[in-house]
């Protein structure tokens, strides 16, 4: 299992990346829409396949 928190410091909130290390398939919890560019570096560098991105809750700043 692969599990990464990213802290993003303006709107004080984390995102979660979830993966299985054999799969390769990955979720992205709670992202930031400004932070994109940054989730999408670390899931290419990483090798990873996202299938979804999951919200668990409300926030103007979440995709």
């Amino acid at each position: 299992m692969i599990f990464k928190q990213l802290f993003d410091q303006t709107s004080g909130t984390y995102t979660y990346l979830l993966a299985d290390e054999d799969s390769r398939q990955a979720l992205l919890i709670d992202s930031v829409f400004e932070q994109y560019e940054r989730d999408l570096s670390l899931i290419r560098e990483l090798e990873l396949n996202l299938l979804a991105c999951l919200e668990t809750h409300c926030h103007a700043d979440h995709v």
